[in-house]
């Protein structure tokens, strides 16, 4: 399962609540122990690029990711994603 498929399934059991910053996002995967399908640990500069390659603010694009994540910032001007479901 690549890594946006375990976030949006993280955000159907709720054990990532949305919508969600970098630094939720960061924390759920050391929390958990998410990992790479050849179980290395996901670095923070992959987690920060798979939210900027996956926001549909990003479109178009080059690179293969799906656009799924919608984006805003909140009041205190910290970028948080959400699926539109």
């Amino acid at each position: 399962m690549t890594l946006i498929e375990q976030i949006y399934e993280a955000t159907v059991t709720n054990y990532l609540i949305q919508p969600f910053t970098t630094k939720d996002l960061k924390n759920w995967v050391k929390k958990y122990n998410i990992s790479k399908t050849n179980c290395e640990k996901y670095a923070d500069a992959s987690i920060d690029a798979i939210l900027s390659n996956s926001d549909i603010v990003n479109k178009p694009t080059s690179n293969k990711n799906i656009k799924v994540l919608q984006s805003s910032h909140n009041e205190e001007g910290v970028k948080e994603y959400w699926f539109d479901n």
